[in-house]
């Protein structure tokens, strides 16, 4: 029979540190936060509106709150992207990684999704981000995560590295595994992961956490820069495979990332941090950065153009504001993404914005009108957003065309007007009651 959890703590911490940390998992209350999609919502205007949010003691743009007082995910303003619910200690990854705006970002193990969509933040929808999972269903609703927030930079992907990565060897400036764990920082949120915790998932998830690892660093550039995150405290997925990883790469280096006593250091590899709960305002996360010796130049920004972005559709890219960026047909639909990148060896579900699908009569999809700002909307009454989110048609008194349509300076989606009456185009499956 294997070790237990505490007994796992104790063999790989002084008790000073292991009988703080079980007391804020077992007793502790659950830390709830946000990250704000500021090209949507300046931050003065949400601190006005929710007075009670505490500011991220890290982080500009998130902010930790009392679920009691504010159910941010049940609100409109979550479905139109102006925020994405995510674990506050998560989001120190791209704090410590600092993606650039004229990276190229491959997250290995995106879904969710938390990490991409702050890393495109930080990016301000410049470069480009393969956003990947293995599991398809994971890749699918990490894609319509990417939807709702509305995000343009960033490519939605189902692939396995270990039989693809040959193609994409030196590509990337900065790299985001955030390895799959045994998540015993999950323990508070998840009882059901605590059941499901076992020295035996530790030791797996240790061989897949050295081989992701090995994968990723193949396909970082020269003088890249790559997170190695889990949700675990268990030193085997962390320090453990750290120390497995360099005796297999030892060019490579941990940089030493900042002090705050907020950080807990490992004594094995003190350049990481764990992100205790008795410590940090958040559920956990250990952190290291890797860095490739060497250099590279930034990938430049090319366009691909089509004939339906020169000829056909010109006047569609121009009427949003989508001429300079990279439009281009894949499988059948219309994408806009910030640069070109080649997708030849990627099973991708998203190439950045969906502007339609290549079809006769074209229909303009939600992604796109949370992707544009509400200067390319027709602002509605209450009334009428109520009748579109519950899927309802409404007057509209419009020439017959597309328009996006806003409430409370946020686009909802597209309507199409029909002799002065707005057909409705919000997605079904996101129908729901008007609060």
């Amino acid at each position: 029979m294997g070790m237990d959890f505490k007994s796992s703590l104790l063999q790989n911490f002084r008790s000073s540190v292991v009988e703080p940390l079980l007391k804020s998992i077992y007793e502790g209350e659950v830390t709830h936060s946000l990250l704000l999609n500021t090209k949507k919502m300046k931050t003065e205007e949400f601190e006005k509106r929710f007075p009670n949010v505490k500011k991220h003691p890290f982080i500009s743009n998130a902010y930790l709150y009392d679920k009691d007082e504010y159910e941010f995910g049940k609100y409109l303003l979550y479905d139109n992207g102006v925020y994405s619910i995510e674990d506050s200690a998560a989001m120190m990854v791209n704090y410590f990684l600092k993606p650039e705006k004229d990276d190229i970002v491959l997250d290995i193990c995106a879904a969710p999704g938390g990490k991409t969509i702050g890393a495109s933040l930080m990016m301000e929808d410049h470069g480009v981000i393969i956003a990947n999972d293995i599991r398809y269903p994971r890749a699918k609703a990490m894609s319509q995560n990417v939807e709702r927030m509305g995000r343009g930079n960033i490519i939605c992907a189902s692939n396995d590295f270990v039989f693809s990565h040959q193609h994409f060897l030196n590509t990337f400036d900065k790299i985001i595994v955030d390895a799959p764990c045994s998540g015993s920082a999950m323990f508070r949120k998840n009882p059901k992961a605590e059941e499901d915790w076992s020295e035996k998932k530790v030791k797996v998830n240790e061989r897949r956490q050295r081989e992701l690892l090995n994968l990723a660093y193949l396909m970082l550039k020269p003088g890249g820069v790559m997170s190695y995150s889990t949700c675990s405290f268990s030193s085997d997925e962390n320090e453990n495979t750290l120390t497995r990883f360099l005796s297999d790469n030892p060019d490579a280096t941990l940089i030493n990332l900042e002090d705050n006593p907020m950080f807990y250091r490992p004594i094995l590899h003190p350049e990481a941090v764990y992100l205790f709960p008795h410590l940090f305002p958040g559920e956990g996360q250990f952190i290291a950065l890797i860095k490739k010796p060497g250099h590279s130049e930034k990938t430049k920004k090319t366009i691909k153009e089509s004939e339906y972005s020169t000829r056909k559709y010109k006047n569609f890219l121009e009427k949003y504001g989508l001429i300079g960026r990279s439009n281009e047909v894949n499988r059948a639909k219309f994408y806009s993404l910030y640069q070109h990148f080649d997708i030849s060896h990627l099973n991708i579900l998203r190439y950045g914005v969906k502007l339609f699908e290549m079809r006769d009569i074209y229909i303009p999809d939600h992604h796109l009108a949370h992707f544009l700002t509400p200067d390319y909307s027709i602002p509605v009454k209450k009334e009428d957003a109520q009748a579109y989110i519950e899927g309802k048609t409404f007057l509209l008194d419009k020439p017959d065309d597309f328009y996006i349509i806003s409430y409370d300076n946020q686009n909802l989606g597209f309507v199409k007007t029909v002799d002065g009456v707005a057909k409705n185009h919000y997605p079904k499956g996101l129908r729901r009651h008007f609060d």
